[in-house]
């Protein structure tokens, strides 16, 4: 694999980056899932678990949609 190649990989594959702090206990996010095709994008809490839904405006900013407890159901 070539160095750029390597380097690609690490980026996609690599840990997750956190990005914007919890709305409720100020700790870093983590990428949980990103949709592309609908401009949405989910992080979730380190900490308290927290799911924070973000959709990009017309502007191309991301925006908080809102904030929940993750639904477990099994």
């Amino acid at each position: 694999m070539t160095e750029v190649g390597k380097t690609l990989h690490d980026s996609l594959f690599g840990q997750k980056l956190a990005a914007g702090r919890c709305k409720n206990c100020d700790y870093p996010l983590e990428v949980h899932e990103i949709d592309f095709k609908r401009s949405r994008k989910t992080l979730k809490c380190q900490r308290c678990g927290l799911f924070h839904y973000y959709k990009k405006d017309i502007v191309g900013k991301w925006r908080l949609q809102k904030v929940a407890k993750p639904d477990f159901q099994g």
